[in-house]
């Protein structure tokens, strides 16, 4: 900022050597001699081009049989309705299909369950504010159901695994 300021600082002296000059001075009075100017060639090319245009125009849409000169042209350098309308159909499928999925994974929730790995946990707490009597409850149907739970999925797990080999969750068929 500063290193500007004084490089500035010599040209300001020499403007204000300078005498002041008006608009109305009356030193120099030179005034142009009135001079005759024509349009120009590029004001006749562009006159004689209107025609011209016409007269190819009418002549290139003559023949009932052939297309216009600039359609003919538009056709040979822009690609064809057909390739366009297979280009829109496959994006159509993509966005329908990312759609779908976007759907099946916003809709699978994760169940809000706690899983137990034990059923001990059941009997854990506080024994304060039990009724009398009710020291323990009875666990027998919750640890059965636990227990055919994961019989099942064993079960599920050798299914899988038939032949030999080993086919995930995720490689069946079937739509969950």
């Amino acid at each position: 900022m500063f290193a500007a300021r004084r490089a500035v600082a010599p040209t300001r002296a020499l403007l204000r050597q300078q005498p002041r000059r008006f608009a109305s001075s009356h030193e120099e009075h030179h005034h142009a001699e009135p001079v005759n100017e024509s349009f120009g060639r590029g004001f006749y090319i562009f006159l004689a081009s209107v025609p011209v245009g016409l007269a190819l125009y009418k002549y290139s849409t003559s023949d009932p049989n052939k297309k216009p000169f600039m359609t003919r042209l538009i056709e040979d350098w822009f690609p064809s309705e057909s390739m366009w309308e297979a280009r829109n159909h496959l994006h159509t499928k993509a966005i329908e299909q990312a759609a779908i999925d976007r759907q099946l994974f916003h809709s699978q929730h994760e169940a809000v369950r706690i899983e137990l790995s034990c059923p001990e946990i059941f009997n854990t707490g506080s024994p304060i504010n039990v009724p009398a009597g009710n020291g323990s409850a009875d666990l027998t149907k919750v640890v059965a159901h636990y227990q055919e739970k994961n019989r099942k999925t064993e079960e599920d797990r050798v299914a899988r695994m038939k032949d030999g080999k080993v086919i995930s969750l995720y490689d069946s068929d079937r739509v969950i």
